[in-house]
């Protein structure tokens, strides 16, 4: 049954990307009132995009491994994201919750909130996904490059720049990057051809969806203290909204269990919500803070 809604989700997926790159401008006339509604659109089934990227990710979309990674990069081709870097950042995710890179809003010492706030907003408001859209072009440099661009981003932690560069130096794995990069670029090439003068609006989908992604991001762990293990937020949202984020509401049952497709994260919830989806999402609008002061999670 999974994998049958896997299947019709996947089908709305690619639908909305179809209009939103080719069919649109072909199809329908671009009124102002047209465009702002298939910018909402876009915004609308970003949540659903990522949602099923991210259970191919995981391998759950499909039961074979060949069919979860090609559908994932084509569903990262559709967000303008490359599969194998995303599959990369979120297993880290995953292994070190809250490292140095996976906390935006914290305060680094000797800093106030003040002047990290502009940074902390942009990266809030679309800059987050924006970076991980630019990030795939490093692997077109020449291969002695990898080890000192790993180095700059995660220093000398050896699990996660080993792990960096393991991922980053595999030649398979970087004609796979180099691949879906281009064909991201093909596809914008080709959307502006189609949307030709009306390319502005175009380009208001794509950034509605990296502002989306970007919010949708962090918000689960937004607040929680930097020895947070697995902790992440289980919130409230109304059921009929729940197949549009693929219960991402349920994020600390997912941390807990990453092994667990989305339509089993409601049966291990154990109960215990901390709040409303809104709620959450809403709250990092707060601006960055200092997870120093935090007391740690009980029991962690």
């Amino acid at each position: 049954m999974d994998r049958r809604i896997n299947t019709v989700l996947l089908a709305i997926a690619a639908l909305a990307a179809v209009l939103q790159f080719v069919a649109f401008p072909l199809l329908v006339p671009v009124t102002a009132a047209s465009a702002v509604a298939l910018i909402a659109l876009s915004a609308l089934t970003a949540p659903l995009c990522w949602g099923l990227m991210h259970e191919s990710i995981h391998n759950k979309l499909f039961a074979s491994d060949r069919a979860n990674r090609i559908a994932g990069r084509l569903l990262g081709i559709a967000l303008c994201l490359v599969w194998d870097m995303m599959r990369f950042g979120h297993l880290m995710h995953h292994r070190a919750n809250r490292h140095d890179h996976d906390r935006p809003e914290d305060v680094a010492p000797g800093r106030s909130r003040l002047a990290a706030a502009p940074v902390y907003f942009l990266t809030l408001l679309g800059g987050g996904t924006l970076q991980n859209a630019v990030a795939p072009a490093a692997v077109f440099l020449p291969l002695r490059t990898t080890d000192i661009l790993v180095e700059r981003i995660f220093g000398r932690e050896p699990g996660m720049r080993d792990a960096a560069l393991r991922a980053f130096t595999d030649p398979e794995r970087r004609a796979r990057i180099r691949a879906d990069f281009l064909a991201i670029l093909a596809l914008i090439a080709v959307s502006g051809w189609c949307w030709e003068a009306h390319w502005p609006v175009l380009a208001a989908c794509v950034l509605a969806r990296f502002a989306v992604l970007s919010i949708l991001d962090n918000a689960p762990h937004y607040g929680t203290p930097r020895d947070s293990g697995t902790r992440a937020y289980n919130t409230t949202l109304p059921p009929a909204f729940r197949w549009l984020v693929l219960n991402a509401n349920f994020h600390g049952v997912h941390h807990h269990a990453p092994q667990l497709a989305w339509t089993e994260l409601p049966r291990a919830f154990p109960g215990g919500f901390d709040g409303s989806w809104t709620a959450m999402v809403l709250r990092q609008f707060r601006g960055p803070m200092r997870l120093s002061e935090l007391p740690g999670p009980p029991g962690a």
